[in-house]
């Protein structure tokens, strides 16, 4: 009688343990389907699209075709010698203003690659980067997080004279203008400190005179940013660039640690699976030996 109520038993022990099978199964296929969701996500991010834009990059040396050829490499030193801030970014600067015809027009100008470059490193949470090129100068103003855990850009400023040689017949000329980014978006490019900010998208950035500045001129500008690679804040003494911290083609930011915690969250969790899969089946069967034995 035992012997026939184990076997009758059995069967239904070896049911639960298939559609067990069934579930580990499905476990680790969604796994690798999330693992492989994850990858083609990663990759569409790194994945170069093309620019919606009218304007073309400048172009580069017969010598040197590559992607870097058409970046300007910006390198700011601190008193001690450090590098404190590099930049390297395709540059375009479009103005547009009013001229003597009652006509709204755009002068546009390329971010040389060798601008008469300044600034401020002294502060721990705030760091300057200035640069004057052909009567203009374009300052940006690095700043920490709060917590000291990040960096970012908190202010970019333009100024120059609506006289300036860019500009052809401007209705108001002889005035200093002088152009800001809004003070609602006070952090662009949000970056972990120690990290350096990567993007191939075009980023944008539009400034305009302040409201309580009593500007005259009219004027808005466009910062156009391709190609870019930013970081302050830096302490190595090599001066070379921190980890990539790679912009999305939404706008958002992730780290290149990120698709490794993941792969790991994915494989704690297929490990798991397996040894409670294993812990059941050694104890079931130890329990119908158990049984059998009475």
């Amino acid at each position: 009688m035992k012997l026939s109520g184990l076997r009758q038993s059995l069967p239904r022990d070896q049911g639960l343990g298939n559609c067990l099978n069934v579930a580990l199964i499905y476990s680790v296929l969604l796994a690798l389907l999330m693992t492989a969701a994850q990858g083609l996500q990663l990759s569409a991010f790194t994945t170069k699209t093309p620019r919606v834009s009218k304007y073309t990059t400048k172009s580069p040396s017969a010598s040197s075709m590559n992607h870097d050829a058409t970046a300007s490499l910006y390198r700011f030193n601190a008193t001690n010698g450090i590098t404190c801030i590099l930049m390297q970014v395709d540059g375009l600067i479009s103005i547009k203003y009013r001229n003597k015809l009652n006509e709204d027009v755009e002068a546009d100008l390329y971010m040389p690659d060798d601008p008469q470059l300044s600034g401020e490193c002294v502060e721990s949470n705030m760091e300057i980067l200035t640069m004057d090129f052909k009567g203009f100068r374009l300052s940006m103003t690095f700043k920490k997080s709060s917590g000291g855990e990040g960096w970012y850009i908190n202010l970019f400023e333009l100024t120059y004279s609506s006289s300036n040689w860019l500009f052809e017949h401007p209705d108001r000329p002889n005035l200093d203008v002088r152009l800001t980014s809004p003070a609602q978006t006070p952090m662009y490019f949000p970056t972990p400190v120690g990290k350096s900010y990567v993007c191939d998208k075009e980023q944008t950035v539009i400034m305009y005179a302040p409201h309580d500045s009593g500007d005259l001129s009219g004027h808005i500008a466009k910062l156009y940013l391709r190609d870019m690679h930013m970081q302050s804040f830096m302490f190595k003494d090599s001066g070379k660039w921190g980890p990539s911290f790679h912009c999305s083609a939404t706008g958002s930011y992730r780290d290149e640690t990120a698709p490794l915690a993941v792969g790991t969250a994915l494989a704690i969790a297929v490990l798991l699976t397996i040894s409670g899969y294993g812990g059941w089946r050694y104890f079931k069967i130890k329990k119908v030996q158990y049984g059998s034995m009475e």
